[in-house]
């Protein structure tokens, strides 16, 4: 290995085990601990060419690509957990994550102890298959980076999506694509593969740094949703570059007209409405509403803050007698859902029940009569 090559896998290294070390008393929470865990995996992956070309222990070398084969899976809830507020890891989002990740070991273990590697059906169900699913996921993850951008309200996230843990995601993409379908890739791809990496990542953690006291690192790991009443005592100085009236004028006079705006207009019912949208209504930089409705009324994503005022007004008309023979799916429509199973899906977030449930239970004319 080139002296540079050894350079620079080393400052990658160093650069990989600071971030660790600056996640560690997080890690109690979920993006803390797989943000840590995607650390230990690249330290894996970096660790390996050296192991392959200075030690034959078959443990060391197998650890350090087991790691490495974590790396996609690691990355795509990585992503979601950091850019997508509905989502959560419990057994079935973990499926194909331990299936892409514990297969090909299972697939060696299998065909040693049962003879099973000429099989055509098990050797491509146990190795091929989980090749294709990183394929899938990273791809699935950049989408989110990229899909749910226009209504992310953190601006620091907005910030890091796409620039940063987008080329992450596209230098994963080419280097998995390289290694598993074209041997590595050219000659000049793997001399250049380390720097090009180190590069990567003191970009990558460069902007870490500069966000870890409000977005992903805070004094116990990764920060949470900013909340309301947390937001309200602590934003004293960015109220005052909310409005572009002269700043004795209170910016609460910013939330009074957007909260009518909402509830006297109900421009929440229009369907597709944007963020751009409402600020053009309001005649307000769509910027400075984002700071609004993120530090002054702890909204994350401009989706929740809609649905916040489409649920209010479905639970008011599920249970009133004026509209106790709609279907459900009008109520939805009405208030501004484009479909029922959006709308199911964001009510149950709320209430922890069914549309069709919390009618039952709170309707006041007999349950034969509430559809």
């Amino acid at each position: 290995m080139p002296d540079y090559q050894i350079a620079a896998t080393f400052f990658s290294l160093s650069l990989a085990m600071m971030t660790l070390f600056q996640v560690l008393p997080g890690i109690r929470d979920c993006r803390a601990l797989c943000f840590a865990m995607l650390q230990v995996s690249l330290i894996g992956y970096l660790l390996l060419p050296i192991a392959e070309a200075s030690t034959e222990n078959f443990w060391l070398i197998w650890l350090c690509t087991a790691f490495r084969n974590m790396i996609p899976t690691l990355f795509w809830m990585v992503c979601l957990l950091l850019f997508d507020d509905s989502f959560r890891l419990n057994r079935k989002t973990l499926a194909i994550p331990f299936f892409i990740i514990f297969s090909p070991a299972i697939g060696r273990i299998g065909a040693h102890l049962f003879s099973l590697d000429t099989s055509y059906i098990f050797s491509w169900l146990m190795f091929h298959l989980p090749q294709w699913l990183e394929f899938i996921l990273i791809a699935h993850a950049l989408m989110t980076v990229i899909r749910s951008m226009r209504d992310d309200l953190v601006e620091s996230r907005r910030e890091l999506r796409v620039w940063l843990l987008g080329s992450v995601g596209f230098y994963i993409a080419v280097v998995v694509t390289m290694e598993q379908f074209f041997n590595g890739g050219p000659p000049a791809f793997k001399l250049a593969q380390p720097v090009l990496l180190a590069l990567f990542l003191f970009a990558f953690y460069g902007r870490l740094l500069k966000f870890r006291s409000g977005l992903l690192f805070a004094e116990a790991g990764l920060v949470q949703s900013p909340a309301p009443e947390t937001a309200l005592n602590n934003q004293t100085e960015q109220t005052q570059e909310l409005t572009n009236v002269p700043e004795a004028e209170p910016s609460n006079l910013w939330i009074e007209k957007l909260k009518g705006m909402m509830e006297d207009q109900k421009l929440y019912r229009q369907e597709g409405i944007t963020i751009s949208d409402l600020a053009e209504a309001m005649d307000i930089q769509e910027y400075r509403l984002r700071q609004l409705i993120n530090q002054q009324m702890g909204y994350r994503n401009f989706n929740d803050f809609l649905n916040g005022y489409r649920i209010q007004e479905a639970c008011r008309r599920l249970v009133s007698q004026e509209d106790s023979q709609l279907p459900v799916l009008t109520i939805a429509l009405d208030v501004g859902f484009r479909s029922l199973s959006a709308f199911n899906r964001a009510f149950k977030e709320r209430t922890e029940k069914t549309p069709s449930q919390y009618r039952k239970e709170r309707c006041p004319l007999s349950a034969s009569r509430c559809p």
